[in-house]
């Protein structure tokens, strides 16, 4: 069984494949040593890895280490596609994790591929249909520019937008304006990056995950393949790909 372990921004997410089958999934606000001690009880773990975005090494994957065959994701790590990224030690691992999920979902054959990730950062990585990972671009997500709004002006208040809620349009009071303007821009951004990409690319395939990816309600309108486990399938498919190479 694989145990594999989003760290984000602001949570973690972890996940227990059996071959391409999750078993188990939770969320954790603050994952603790203790939590996966439990796992590992619980579970018959045998290979492990972790993508961090804070880039430290942490007790937790010297726990790893001890009980697991651990593989830690860098730059050197196999992985199941071409990395043309010409920086690679600055690429996010969360990025790989994506793109690794493109790579090898067998829906995605013969395709090129944009997956966005609509999280702390809006992430649109892009792999043609030879599974060479070309790059592709980072913006602010939503809180990011609720925060933005606050702490760059004199006056506007800081918007709560946990009700996933859609706003209106054209907003009557400042709180609702500013969710207006949040909330179009990033949706119009993600429409408007995924019409050039098809520009280019016609037969592409956008790909949508993320904490804030349901919001938006894009799959239905723009034949947007949604999967809230996409990062999580992409870590696994890279731990599977090293076992057998």
């Amino acid at each position: 069984m694989n145990l594999v372990i989003d760290i984000g921004n602001t949570s973690t997410k972890t996940a227990l494949f059996l071959d391409d089958k999750i078993v188990f999934n939770k969320n954790y606000e603050s994952l603790t040593i203790k939590d996966i001690e439990i796992l590992l009880k619980e579970f018959n773990i045998v290979r492990s890895i972790v993508s961090n975005v804070k880039n430290e090494q942490t007790e937790l994957e010297q726990l790893l280490m001890n009980q697991t065959h651990f593989l830690s994701l860098n730059e050197q790590t196999l992985l199941p596609f071409a990395n043309l990224y010409s920086t690679p030690s600055t690429l996010g691992k969360d990025r790989i994790a994506l793109v690794a999920a493109a790579a090898t979902h067998p829906l995605f054959n013969g395709h090129d591929v944009l997956v966005i990730d609509a999280g702390t950062c809006i992430t649109y990585d892009f792999i043609d249909k030879n599974k060479n990972y070309i790059g592709g671009s980072i913006a602010p997500g939503v809180n990011l520019r609720l925060k933005a709004l606050n702490q760059y002006t004199g006056k506007l208040p800081l918007v709560d937008f946990s009700d996933n809620v859609t706003p209106k349009l054209t907003g009557d009071s400042t709180i609702d304006s500013i969710k207006s303007g949040v909330f179009y821009g990033v949706k119009l951004e993600i429409e408007g990056v995924i019409a050039e990409y098809t520009k280019r690319y016609e037969n592409i395939q956008p790909v949508i995950t993320g904490g804030n990816a349901e919001m938006f309600d894009l799959e239905s309108k723009n034949r947007i393949f949604a999967d809230k486990f996409f990062l999580l399938k992409g870590l696994n498919e890279i731990l599977k790909y090293n076992a057998k190479n």
